[in-house]
């Protein structure tokens, strides 16, 4: 009886020394010295997405609205990110509403590892970003700045209105006529938002650097149906308007049907941003001469991949800086191609290459 229990007690201690051996696995080693991190392809770092089979991490995603066209696209490619990745992503918002967002981001510190917030003010979020610090949730601002945070996602927005304001120059002196005595009007969104004053500083810029004279610049807090009563409102105010410059699609679109169905297309040029389906087709049909392509679903799925990364330890701000998106503008001399582009994202956001730069599927598109 003795030898008999004394061959199991073996026989167990033979099977758990097994059992130990094939669940080790080899240490992986994620500490890549690079500043490009959409190019990380290795196997090593999806491996570790899932947490060795711990639970997920769990990235927020906090919008202003979620009825705004580009905020929507970067829902679903932030979820194609997730997917891929393979951490939880939980997506809120403001509802267009600054106290609704505070509410809206105190409700997911108790869910979350790290926020990624597109705030409506960032200064509101003072007290909220300390409690996130004290339940230690990590948090990415966009669009915004805020020392209470890792650091920054969003565009150069200074850079990129600029370049849109000396295209708009372009289409301006193509009409004839003496710089100085045009006039143009803006369609803003959100006053105090470094986002909406960023895009109007370097178009702005550049209009007076050329003596051209802004009119009137009216807020719409990202709204189409806002912007469309603005722009009605624009052209009983003037008798004569040269350009209109619409900071998103969401607003400048509604308001170039607005021109186009008082029969002043011909006087009124149309600069926008966003590069959304509906404004690349605009311009392909003449309805208005630029938009820039911002690829919502290309961003969405940035806002959440650099904040997960900061997560495990993959992009660091504090060293690599804060992570600008990129962008292209849309002439009518590119358009068809974008709009492709655009239109395979909007339908089939799991398709895109999202390891590849903006610029990379852009040429990728113009080659076609």
């Amino acid at each position: 009886m003795k030898k008999i229990l004394a061959l199991i007690l073996a026989l167990v201690l033979v099977l758990g020394l097994v059992a130990c051996t094939s669940s080790e696995t080899p240490s992986n080693d994620t500490n890549k010295d690079t500043n490009e991190p959409a190019n990380n392809n290795d196997a090593t770092t999806e491996e570790n997405n899932v947490n060795n089979g711990e639970d997920k991490l769990v990235v927020g995603l906090i919008q202003q609205d979620l009825t705004h066209p580009f905020h929507l696209g970067e829902v679903e490619g932030a979820k194609v990110c997730a997917d891929k990745y393979g951490f939880e992503l939980i997506v809120s918002s403001g509802d267009g509403d600054v106290t609704k967002q505070v509410e809206a981001f105190d409700n997911l510190l108790g869910q979350c590892d790290i926020i990624s917030i597109n705030t409506l003010d960032v200064t509101a979020f003072e007290n909220s970003f300390k409690k996130a610090a004290e339940m230690g949730v990590k948090v990415v601002v966009q669009h915004s700045w805020s020392d209470q945070t890792l650091g920054t996602i969003g565009f150069d927005e200074w850079a990129m209105s600029g370049e849109i304001g000396r295209y708009a120059i372009e289409v301006l002196k193509a009409k004839g006529g003496e710089l100085s005595d045009k006039q143009v009007v803006l369609l803003t969104g959100n006053d105090g938002q470094g986002l909406n004053e960023n895009r109007i500083g370097g178009f702005v810029e550049v209009m007076e650097e050329n003596g051209v004279n802004i009119l009137a610049a009216e807020s719409t807090n990202w709204d189409g149906t806002v912007a469309v009563t603005k722009m009605e409102n624009y052209l009983t105010a003037y008798d004569h308007i040269d350009m209109l410059y619409g900071l998103s699609d969401g607003v400048t679109y509604p308001a170039a049907l607005v021109i186009k169905n008082a029969g002043r297309r011909d006087e009124i040029s149309i600069c926008s941003i966003d590069g959304s389906a509906d404004a690349i087709q605009a311009v392909i049909d003449g309805d208005m001469d630029s938009t820039y392509l911002l690829a919502s679903q290309y961003t969405g799925y940035y806002k959440v991949l650099i904040p997960y990364l900061a997560l495990i330890g993959e992009y660091d701000f504090a060293t690599q800086g804060d992570f600008i998106l990129p962008g292209f503008i849309v002439t009518p001399d590119n358009a068809a191609e974008m709009l492709q582009l655009a239109q395979d994202m909007e339908n089939n956001p799991a398709s895109i290459d999202y390891d590849k730069s903006l610029e990379e599927l852009v040429n990728d598109y113009l080659a076609k």
